[in-house]
């Protein structure tokens, strides 16, 4: 299934190096230069993911999120940060925002951030409170999208893998786990590859691999990676 996408980026190059590398993932992007445009676009249109640039003129990603909730849009959004910019992300998410990337992010990492809020998205709509106390209704779909949701929902196998046996969406660190796992295998051990595909450095690669062999050998996790669950970034 094609998820429709909200690309908010103020950077031309950017956002052409993005609309490429999201159209390859399978997704309909629609791109937005600013916050204001992106708001429009939000009343206008229902879509299933915004891509959201924090760092915007005028309106900024923040000012985005903060008029999403109040009013009542739920779409899920990923936020994109600078590594020097992290500090921002823990209030993104503070704001609703489901998670976050590091530019340039990679395919591999774009793709998991995304399928993952969406389903997040899915099972557990943003209702973000209002200044007044009262509930803020959810952004209603019409009911065409409704039953494409619906088939979604019943079809869609990737969400289903980033689910847990109770239907709960998994943790952050096990995807990521998962993720780094598997792209090791996919790229025959190629760190810097393995660390270009991801969107990080190598130095972050290696302390998150000497992480997850702790933890496996703390818990008796086993360390091999299910390639049905990650697909190749290319």
């Amino acid at each position: 299934m094609i998820h429709s996408l909200l690309l908010v980026e103020d950077d031309p190059d950017e956002a052409r190096r993005l609309d490429a590398a999201l159209t390859r993932l399978g997704y309909h992007c629609v791109c937005a230069p600013n916050g204001d445009a992106a708001l429009a676009l939000m009343v206008q249109t229902r879509f299933d993911v915004v891509l959201l640039d924090l760092v915007l003129p005028e309106l900024d990603g923040m000012g985005v999120l903060a008029a999403m909730a109040a009013r009542g849009i739920a779409t899920p959004v990923v936020v994109q940060v600078t590594a020097a910019g992290l500090d921002g992300a823990a209030g993104a998410l503070g704001a609703g925002a489901r998670d976050f990337v590091v530019k340039p992010a990679g395919a591999l990492r774009l793709q998991v951030a995304l399928a993952n809020a969406i389903a997040l998205g899915r099972i557990r709509p943003a209702l973000a409170p209002s200044s007044g106390g009262g509930n803020v209704v959810a952004f209603p779909a019409a009911p065409a999208q409704r039953e494409v949701q619906a088939e979604a929902e019943a079809s869609d196998a990737a969400t289903v893998m980033r689910l847990d046996a109770g239907g709960h969406s998994r943790r952050l660190d096990q995807i990521e786990a998962e993720a780094i796992r598997f792209a090791c295998h996919l790229y025959g051990g190629r760190m810097a590859e393995v660390a270009r595909r991801l969107g990080i450095g190598r130095s972050t690669l290696y302390r998150k691999l000497a992480e997850m062999e702790s933890a496996a050998v703390e818990g008796n996790h086993p360390l091999e990676p299910s390639a049905a669950q990650f697909v190749a970034a290319e």
